[in-house]
C-alpha cells in the first residue's frame, strides 16, 4: 500500500497532541516512580514498571472514556474540545465564558478517577504478581490491649490505625499528587507560551 493512500485513510491525527502527551506521560512515570519507591521501599526497577504499567492503564481508560464522552457533547462544546487538541487555543462561541469552570471541574473529576484507577490497578497488580503483602485486620486502636497499642507506637501504626490510611493509599494518592501537579505547571507554562507567540 502506497504511503499517500494510508496517509488518507488514517485522516488527521493529531500528532502535536500524540507527542506532548507522550512527553507528560514519561514525566509522570518518572515522577510517580520516585514516590513509589521512596514510600512503599520498592527497587528501582520495580517502582519504574508499576508506575509505568498504572499510568498507561490510567491513560488508556481516559482516552477511552473522552473518545466516549466527546461524542456525546454539544456541538459548540465540542468543537471547542477538537480545536483545543488540535490546536492548542478555543474558538470565540457561547461556551467560552463557561470554560474555565468547566476545565476545572473537570480536571478535579480527573484526578480522583485516576487516583482510584491507580489505587486498584497497584492492588490487582500486587495481587497478580504474588507480591501483596498479608495485612492483619487491625484491631480498634481502643479495644487493644496495652501491649499491642505499645507495639504498634513502637512500628509507627498508631497513625494508620486511627485514619484507617493503607500506605499503598498514601503512596499513590502522594504519587498522583506529584504527577498531577508537574502536568499543571507544564501546561500552564505552554498555555503561557502560545499567549506569548512563543509556539
Amino acid at each position: 500500500m502506497p504511503t499517500t493512500n494510508l496517509l488518507s485513510e488514517l485522516g488527521i491525527l493529531p500528532l502535536r497532541a500524540i507527542a506532548f502527551q507522550t512527553l507528560l506521560l514519561m514525566m509522570a512515570i518518572v515522577l510517580e516512580a520516585m514516590v513509589l519507591r521512596q514510600q512503599l521501599r520498592l527497587g528501582y526497577r520495580t517502582s519504574m514498571q508499576y508506575a509505568a504499567t498504572l499510568n498507561l492503564l490510567a491513560t488508556s481508560l481516559g482516552w477511552v472514556a473522552f473518545l466516549a464522552i466527546e461524542a456525546l457533547l454539544p456541538v459548540a462544546l465540542r468543537s471547542q474540545v477538537i480545536s483545543y487538541v488540535f490546536f492548542n487555543r478555543f474558538y470565540l462561541n457561547g461556551w467560552r465564558d463557561v470554560l474555565p469552570v468547566v476545565v476545572v471541574v473537570t480536571a478535579i473529576a480527573a484526578f480522583f478517577v485516576t487516583y482510584w484507577i491507580k489505587l486498584q490497578g497497584l492492588t490487582w497488580l500486587q495481587r497478580l504478581l504474588g507480591q501483596l503483602p498479608l495485612e492483619p485486620e487491625p484491631v480498634p486502636l481502643l479495644s487493644a490491649s496495652r501491649r499491642q497499642r505499645y507495639e504498634r507506637a513502637r512500628r509507627g501504626q498508631t497513625v494508620d490505625v486511627l485514619r484507617g490510611n493503607s500506605p499503598r493509599a498514601l503512596a499513590v494518592l502522594q504519587a498522583n499528587a506529584a504527577s498531577f501537579t508537574a502536568i499543571l505547571v507544564v501546561l500552564l507554562l505552554v498555555t503561557q507560551a502560545g499567549v506569548l507567540g512563543w509556539q
